[in-house]
């Protein structure tokens, strides 16, 4: 087991980032934390400057400030390979996350659905077009609605539903002629359409086995009522109120195991299903932690994040867990957490307001915090550097008071800031 206190880098600028920095800050096997390049709510002497994506300025960092566990908070660099290069480079390292190959579960669509196909996995229908012309042909053939999925990386934005086969020409055209995710979009991936709820479900995977973190639910469109384009996500609740111990335990058997056993798969496994009724299939992978969703579920952990990354990198004995029928599942506090995501005037689009000052409180009410997401500092004053600005999180033991925290942060925020170009959801939590 390993004793020694460690010194670590979380890997991001967003929300999810920001949340895993506060999670692991907190454990008393960190001994020292940096964020690189971290965003508004990072004090300087946390941050450093760099570019994720070039591994040699990491490996760089990584060399000279001595770290013993680097934490990948988005898809990119693990796609990228990020994990391989260091276990070539400095094979001591602690890289959270999965390699290469194993990240191609999100980093392509296409991939991750031939995977399900030859293992049997649960999922839906499909087929492939490699140019416009293809896509023509499969769209008239296509019963809807239908699912339009571009083949690579799209920073949550390249998946869509289509109720009209001219909808879905057009965008089918977008993505082939207007190249609006490049290279991403040099295939896309049809799907049938399928009924059911939406769930999250985050399995810690070592290469043999999962243990499961709290669940949560999270809200993607940009309006009320689940109305409007969709976004990188508008707030979230944790626990989830769809899955059930049945649901994760047919999970696990038919899906979750089989990745690991398949790529011997570390890091997080995140499986967007569609639950209906005892019915389960898989709507996507991801490689990492969803976003809004970390910023529930790391509250949500009743336990130090710690082990359990240490863990997953092989260096550790298992982590506290608790057994259920068939599955493993990490300590959840008894309660509930909420977070509303604050978003600048006209996100999701590229036309939102940008460098809006913002004024946050330095005592915040109790059980309430803010994750930042898209902020930076700016002389001395938190400005808006992105679409996504900040999650108002809160946590109590009754769903209603937390709900209820929140929104009643956020009103209070409207006496120091302009919310004429904020916007946000209020209907996080409704229905729970």
């Amino acid at each position: 087991m390993l004793i020694s206190p460690v010194r670590v880098l979380v890997l991001g600028n967003g929300g999810r980032e920001h949340a895993l920095f506060l999670k692991i800050s907190q454990s008393p096997l960190v001994k020292e934390i940096f964020i690189a390049p971290g965003n508004g709510g990072n004090r300087e002497s946390e941050k450093i400057q760099l570019d994720v994506m070039d591994f040699a300025s990491v490996l760089q960092v990584v060399q000279n400030r001595q770290i013993d566990l680097l934490v990948a908070g988005s898809e990119a660099p693990l796609a990228a390979g990020i994990k391989d290069y260091f276990k070539e480079k400095m094979p001591l390292l602690m890289v959270f996350g999965p390699d290469k190959n194993s990240a191609q579960l999100e980093a392509s669509k296409i991939f991750s659905q031939k995977f399900m196909e030859r293992v049997g996995i649960p999922t839906a229908k499909s087929r492939v077009a490699q140019n416009l012309n293809e896509a023509i042909y499969i769209i008239e053939n296509h019963p809807l609605p239908m699912v339009i999925k571009a083949d690579g990386l799209a920073a949550g934005k390249g998946v869509s539903i289509h109720y009209e086969k001219g909808e879905a020409i057009e965008r089918c055209e977008e993505i082939f002629t207007d190249k609006i995710f490049g290279n991403a979009g040099n295939n896309i991936l049809f799907q049938e359409f399928l009924n059911g709820q939406e769930a999250s479900l985050f399995a810690m995977c070592n290469g043999k086995e999962a243990i499961y973190l709290p669940t949560a639910c999270d809200y993607k469109r940009v309006y009320d009522g689940g109305k409007g384009p969709n976004t990188g996500g508008m707030g979230s609740f944790s626990p989830g109120n769809i899955l059930t111990s049945k649901h994760i335990k047919i999970a696990q058997e038919k899906i979750v195991q089989k990745v690991i056993d398949e790529f011997h798969y570390t890091g997080i496994l995140y499986v967007g299903l569609m639950i209906d009724r005892d019915d389960i299939s898989v709507v996507e992978f991801n490689c990492r932690l969803g976003d809004p969703e970390t910023q529930c579920v790391m509250p949500m952990m009743e336990t130090d994040l710690v082990p359990y990354l240490l863990w997953s990198c092989g260096k550790n004995e298992a982590p506290l867990k608790i057994k259920e029928d068939g599955f493993f599942k990490a300590p959840a506090k008894p309660g509930y957490c909420l977070n509303v995501v604050l978003s600048a005037k006209g996100y999701p689009s590229s036309d939102y307001v940008r460098n809006l000052p913002l004024q946050f409180p330095e005592k915040m009410p109790e059980n309430v915090h803010i994750v930042h997401a898209g902020t930076k500092m700016e002389n001395g004053q938190i400005v808006s550097s992105g679409g996504r600005i900040a999650n108002i999180v809160g946590f109590d033991k009754e769903p209603s008071i937390a709900r209820k925290k929140v929104y009643d942060f956020i009103d209070s925020l409207k006496k120091t800031n302009d919310f004429s170009k904020l916007h946000y959801r209020l209907d996080i939590g409704e229905q729970v």
